[in-house]
């Protein structure tokens, strides 16, 4: 989930910023500002086709947790209009915040997103008996191939990607 090309530090998630992005509605309104850079709760309502109430809500809980800040303000029809944007870009969650039922909500809220999508360009689902060298160099690839460095944004001409991988022990 990043913004610009430039490279800028990953931050570590705390426990609140994990719980609040479990929500499929939080993580479309920060997937939403990732794409637009800021918006108003009106213009998120309208692109994310939900109640103004709901997005204020949700906006409360990100907001909260340091996920995204006000990044201006405007006076319309004698109130005030609040612009949010991210707090950051790039955030890691450590793998020891990342419990089964939490992990659980994270990807369903990326399956929820993926529903509402055409056919994905790529699906590919492999279970396969690692030793812990393999996984290590597994996970550092993955890292790597969907991080900002290797992979900066086309711009705002081209087409939006979610990419999103997951490497678990099986039951």
């Amino acid at each position: 989930m990043t913004l610009s090309p430039v490279s800028e530090p990953e931050i570590t998630a705390s426990a609140e910023q994990y719980k609040a992005l479990a929500h499929p509605t939080r993580q479309r309104v920060i997937f939403t500002l990732d794409e637009l850079g800021e918006a108003t709760m009106a213009t998120l309502a309208a692109r994310l086709d939900t109640l103004k109430g709901n997005v204020a809500h949700h906006l409360k809980v990100l907001e909260k947790a340091g996920l995204v800040e006000v990044s201006r303000t405007n006076t319309v029809r004698g109130g005030t209009e609040k612009y949010y944007t991210r707090a950051q870009t790039r955030i890691h969650i450590p793998r020891e915040r990342v419990t089964g039922q939490g992990a659980g909500e994270l990807i369903h809220a990326v399956a929820e997103e993926m529903a509402l999508a055409p056919a994905p360009v790529l699906l590919a689902i492999r279970h396969a008996r690692l030793t812990a060298a393999q996984l290590e160099a597994l996970v550092e690839t993955l890292k790597h191939l969907a991080g900002p460095d290797d992979l900066p944004d086309a711009g705002e001409d081209e087409t939006r990607y979610g990419i999103a991988f997951t490497v678990y022990p099986t039951p």
